[in-house]
């Protein structure tokens, strides 16, 4: 996916520490401006879910990559 707009290097620093803290996301990786999310294998739980739409919602990402994950 398209990696979000940072304003600061802090900025990109809390944007994928959060990503990182969410349990379902076992990866991270910033291309330039793509963004590489791999989650871990097995059902995301509603918490890690909430998480992460409340994360790309925070920085205007396209939800419609999580329409297809199933909260468990």
């Amino acid at each position: 996916m398209r990696a979000p707009m940072y304003h600061s290097a802090g900025d990109e620093a809390a944007f994928l520490g959060w990503l990182k803290r969410i349990r379902a996301v076992s990866a991270v990786q910033s291309r330039g401006r793509d963004l590489h999310i791999q989650l871990r294998a097995g059902a995301v739980s509603r918490d890690e879910l909430q998480e992460l739409r409340a994360c790309f919602h925070r920085y205007a990402l396209d939800t419609s990559a999580l329409e297809g994950l199933r909260a468990r």
